[in-house]
């Protein structure tokens, strides 16, 4: 067996045996930075709000999988983006394995997000902050008027001192609707605020 040989049949072995490790050992959960609403607005290279329609699941050049997914009906409030937008999280099967990081956000199809991206196609979770830059986008029933929910589902109500605030999901309070929400990263895009302690 000539040396590159070798080193390919090594580096497959070795790339078998760290996602075997991965799928096995307990879900790792991901030390992630704290950020504000303007330091969301401010480190996202794009903000889209778009409506999820494919998910599929694709290894890469050295056996790592990952998880594909895809929006459409996109409205950009920031960056340059075509008809759609496909963004890769890191984790999936790998043959019988699962690879996964218990933090990283899931999408379901015909689910509705707002967005904050960085680092798509670069890192294990293109989203800022993670589960941080990432809001549902539902209809309110007694409204009929399109309504933000963070990553835990707590309704967006206001901002007060660069946080967004948040209701208890049962607390009945209303949720501020898509379009208030949209302004808030408008003004903030036009009239950035300087940067807080956690973009340290």
């Amino acid at each position: 067996m000539n040396p590159s040989t070798q080193y390919s049949a090594l580096r497959a072995s070795l790339t078998f045996l760290i996602v075997a490790a991965l799928a096995t050992a307990p879900a790792r959960a991901m030390v992630v930075v704290k950020r504000d609403f303007p330091d969301l607005v401010a480190r996202s290279e794009q903000i889209v709000i778009g409506t999820v329609t494919d998910i599929h699941e694709q290894l890469d050049a050295s056996g790592t999988p990952f998880t594909l997914v895809t929006f459409s009906d996109l409205t950009v409030l920031k960056g340059d983006i075509a008809a759609t937008l496909t963004l890769r999280f890191y984790g999936g099967h790998a043959g019988d394995a699962v690879v996964a990081i218990s933090d990283m956000p899931t999408f379901t199809i015909g689910e509705r997000d707002v967005l904050f991206v960085a680092g798509n196609n670069r890192d294990v979770c293109p989203l800022v902050g993670v589960w941080q830059g990432r809001f549902y986008v539902h209809l309110d029933p007694t409204s009929g008027t399109d309504v933000v929910e963070d990553s835990s589902h707590q309704p967006l109500t206001g901002i007060a001192s660069r946080e967004l605030v948040r209701a208890p999901a049962t607390s009945g309070e209303t949720a501020m609707t898509l379009n208030a929400f949209r302004q808030l990263i408008v003004d903030e895009l036009a009239q950035p605020q300087p940067a807080g302690d956690a973009a340290r």
